[in-house]
């Protein structure tokens, strides 16, 4: 990217990609541009298969399009529930993937902060608002610059706000148009790129993550306390 600015853009699980882009390359992603994104990574796309509750973490249901069907589907990944095996979803490995998580967002913030905008519906029907006020709410506490809108009814336009529902049928080019000119001006007059560090670790549990920047790639070495 150069001297370019990088604003990373994202609804539902693309926003929560985009918050993980920024705390695992801060000194890379210049802003995040969101719409309902989760700020815990989701249960149903780590890949358990039928190992927990295959309905309530059901990747995709045919439910919501089909009321006297009702499949739920799930992938199975190397990921397993089982404490004995070497590929077990530990505690350490939940926490990497979480972004509201107070130390490491801690340490985040000792690097040239990506500015953050959200939006949120009240009535939001998959994800938890609670834990998006809180996140934000430590982001700010933590000089982030970062603005979370909670929508409700009042805020309903039809046009660029259509409901309550999960992703409020916000279109992601008026998204754009709305937040990005700003967004842009912020991050232009704050000059971040003159941010030399390039790599970031985070304890976990048992476990350092260190992610780094070689030649326009991203490395992530992984060791044991």
């Amino acid at each position: 990217g150069g001297d370019l600015a990088i604003i990373m853009i994202g609804t539902s699980h693309g926003g929560y990609l985009s918050h993980l882009a920024a705390k695992i390359a801060p000194w890379l992603i210049d802003g995040v541009i969101d719409n309902s994104s989760g700020a815990k990574f989701p249960w149903r796309v780590v890949g358990f298969g039928k190992e927990i509750d295959f309905m309530q973490y059901a990747e995709f249901s045919t439910f919501d399009f089909f009321h006297h069907i009702n499949t739920h589907c799930s992938t199975k990944t190397f990921w397993t529930s089982n404490k004995e095996a070497k590929n077990f979803f530990s505690p350490a490995r939940r926490k990497i993937r979480n972004i509201l998580e107070e130390d490491h967002l801690i340490i985040q913030s000792k690097y040239a902060n990506t500015k953050y905008v959200s939006y949120f519906s009240v009535k939001d029907q998959y994800l938890s608002l609670e834990e998006k006020r809180i996140l934000y709410k430590e982001f700010r506490d933590l000089n982030f610059d970062a603005c979370l809108y909670e929508i409700s009814e009042k805020d309903i336009d039809h046009k660029f706000i259509k409901d309550l529902n999960h992703g409020m049928g916000i279109p992601t080019k008026l998204l754009i148009k709305k937040e990005l000119p700003s967004l842009l001006d912020k991050i232009l007059l704050d000059n971040k790129k003159d941010f030399k560090e390039k790599s970031i670790s985070y304890p976990s549990e048992d476990l350092i993550y260190t992610f780094s920047e070689e030649n326009n790639r991203i490395s992530l070495k992984i060791i044991k306390k």
